[in-house]
């Protein structure tokens, strides 16, 4: 893997257009019923490098995306990449039943899903296609597929509930309460976490819980937890994020074991998440100190990196030992920063990272979708080289698929 920059040395960066507009791409292929265009030959490949797709929405030239002020109607649609090349160009807008939201959206095996709550139900479609239905308005908050079936997690839209389903039949539904946003797989069982509010007299309090083998579990708590920021799966084992009243550093919660986190001296914290590299539990966080923000990654429970105040971690990318994020400026005058273990990479100034998950790494190499902030065409940045994408919009998703 080429090494573009370290820390205090700037990105040589190398740019290159890939032209496949709108109108480009309803050439060769063929467009269904459904008006869902395809190019010839997109499926899932059988060799030996992996596959990388992207997904970006596609506005009319000329059209402000950044406003959207004709959002449901306008004419859009979300383009579905792979290896640069465009294969799939699905309609967008609500007589479509498929939404211009960045999270209501993603490509999983090679396949696009997407998520729309209609007027009394949830419409999922498979590249473009219906592919489930079922009563109720939800938002999908975390997918998989495992034998061939699509497990999903689903928060209520009027906020009161959720449910989890296979191929949208309800296995868990709870009309109170809410997610910690993924789902885990160990061995051959689909596993998560959530929470339920509790009434007291005193105050509102909650109590939480994993599901796993079919039967939902309460996680033991101490009676001094103060907060929970966030309960994950790893190792087959509950870990909780939470404050404790009386320490003012949050803490890793396994079983009956506890870690205190090292943080950087008068900082609190605001925002916290758990993401797994491998065997290690990483820790991302959004930390005040006075009247500057800023963010920190923690791998197991040590500091690991602290970024100046005005980035923030807005994209996470772990797997084997290691994690990558994208941090995003608050200051259009200051560019962001791409930070794989310790390597720092400028992000070019004007272009920041939107949708939920744009980045992703294959074949070890780092592919992170940039939108621009003032309008322009987005990129795609590899190993600190980037490539235009010809589409008046912005960059939602980066994933990939294993090669056989």
């Amino acid at each position: 893997m080429k090494k573009i920059a370290r820390k205090g040395m700037q990105v040589a960066v190398g740019l290159c257009a890939i032209s496949w507009g709108i109108s480009e791409i309803d050439g060769p292929g063929k467009v269904d019923v459904n008006d869902v265009w395809t190019a010839p030959s997109s499926g899932i490949p059988s060799t030996s490098h992996s596959r990388t797709y992207v997904t970006a929405f596609d506005y009319p030239d000329g059209y402000d995306w950044r406003h959207n002020p004709e959002k449901g109607s306008v004419r859009c649609s979300l383009i579905v990449f792979s290896d640069s090349k465009p294969i799939m160009k699905v309609p967008v807008g609500d007589a479509y039943l498929v939404s211009d939201d960045p999270d209501m959206h993603r490509v999983i095996d090679g396949h696009l899903y997407t998520d729309f709550a209609a007027d009394a139900e949830t419409v999922i479609k498979k590249d473009g296609k219906p592919f489930i239905s079922y009563e109720g308005r939800e938002a999908i908050v975390a997918a998989l597929v495992k034998n061939d079936s699509l497990y999903t997690l689903g928060q209520k839209r009027n906020g009161k509930g959720f449910s989890y389903r296979i191929n949208g039949r309800v296995v868990l539904e709870r009309e109170s309460g809410y997610v910690f946003g993924r789902l885990t797989e160990i061995q051959d069982d689909v596993c998560f976490a959530f929470a339920e509010p509790v009434e007291s007299s005193e105050s509102k309090l909650e109590r939480y819980y994993s599901f796993r083998k079919g039967s939902v579990s309460q996680v033991a708590l101490r009676e001094d937890v103060r907060k929970v920021w966030d309960v994950c799966f790893h190792q087959g084992k509950v870990s909780c994020l939470a404050t404790l009243t009386g320490i003012s550093e949050p803490v890793i919660i396994s079983e009956s074991r506890l870690d205190a986190l090292s943080m950087p001296y008068g900082s609190t914290i605001v925002s916290g998440q758990f993401f797994s590299a491998g065997n290690i539990l990483g820790i991302e966080m959004i930390l005040e100190s006075g009247s500057d923000f800023f963010s920190a990654m923690w791998l197991q429970n040590t500091l690991f990196q602290k970024f100046a105040a005005g980035l923030t971690v807005s994209s996470i990318w772990s797997g084997g030992d290691g994690f990558a994020c994208v941090l995003n400026s608050d200051s259009p005058s200051v560019g962001g920063a791409i930070f794989r273990m310790g390597e720092r990479y400028e992000v070019p100034l004007g272009f920041c990272c939107l949708g939920g998950a744009p980045v992703d790494v294959a074949d070890g190499i780092l592919t992170v979708g940039l939108s621009s902030i003032t309008g322009k065409k987005p990129l795609l940045w590899k190993d600190g080289k980037t490539e235009e994408l010809d589409v008046n919009g912005y960059i939602c998703t980066v994933s990939s698929v294993p090669g056989k």
